[in-house]
């Protein structure tokens, strides 16, 4: 999301990959920054999805397009809808399929994307995001595809029973969150563009190896739901 923005935006900047270049780490560690992703602008620098503070930090001005109540959760429900559908489509022996981008295993990539949106409506419940927390890997080895659907389920259970009681309003309530003050709504528009990432590259993890997915979330869907910050490249 950092660089689609950025380059939207027309602001020019070099991409430095943690886990493909050692000195980029070195780099950010000798800062003193401890995640990703990290504008560094001079002696500034800023971490996590933050569009206010990111166009302060590069100079520009910025009006951040927020979408309505309806809106977060239909999207939510869509991506929620696709992931249980690829997740039932993957073969129990293929779920350590990785990608040399990303060393991260199918399984934890599908079970992280519905964590990225229970995540989200926890927010709302307890009045704060501390997403890096929760972001860093946590592979369960043996967690089935069956276990992982199960999850999904619940996850989706969660958002309909959570989104029945939610009035319009609370949507502008604000939360702490990792990148600093946000709107729930901010903060939900952060998790769907998260969550829809790593549905496109749980669909690419899948094609490469032969899986054709079933009704797939296409780009253009995801962007007639108003996901229109993803980036260009999938990993």
């Amino acid at each position: 999301m950092t660089k689609a923005w950025l380059s939207s935006h027309g602001v020019a900047f070099e991409v430095r990959d943690v886990l493909q270049d050692p000195t980029a780490l070195a780099a950010l560690q000798a800062r003193g920054i401890q995640t990703v992703p990290a504008v560094i602008v001079g002696d500034r620098y800023l971490t996590g999805w933050n569009p206010d503070r990111l166009a302060a930090l590069v100079g520009l001005t910025h009006t951040e397009r927020l979408p309505s109540p309806d809106e977060l959760v239909e999207s939510l429900r869509a991506l929620l809808d696709a992931a249980l559908r690829a997740t039932r489509q993957v073969p129990d022996d293929r779920w350590e399929l990785t990608v040399a981008q990303r060393p991260r295993p199918l399984r934890e990539l599908v079970r992280h994307l519905f964590e990225v949106i229970e995540r989200g409506v926890d927010a709302d419940v307890l009045g704060s995001f501390p997403a890096q927390q929760w972001l860093p890997e946590r592979d369960v080895p043996d967690l089935t595809g069956a276990a992982l659907a199960r999850y999904g389920e619940a996850v989706r259970a969660k958002v309909a029973a959570w989104y029945a009681t939610r009035a319009p309003e609370r949507f502008a309530r604000t939360i702490e969150a990792d990148v600093g003050p946000r709107t729930l709504t901010q903060v939900l528009d952060r998790t769907r563009h998260h969550a829809a990432q790593h549905l496109r590259q749980v669909y690419a993890l899948l094609e490469s190896n032969g899986i054709v997915p079933e009704a797939p979330l296409t780009l253009a869907a995801m962007q007639q739901l108003g996901l229109d910050q993803l980036p260009p490249e999938v990993f």
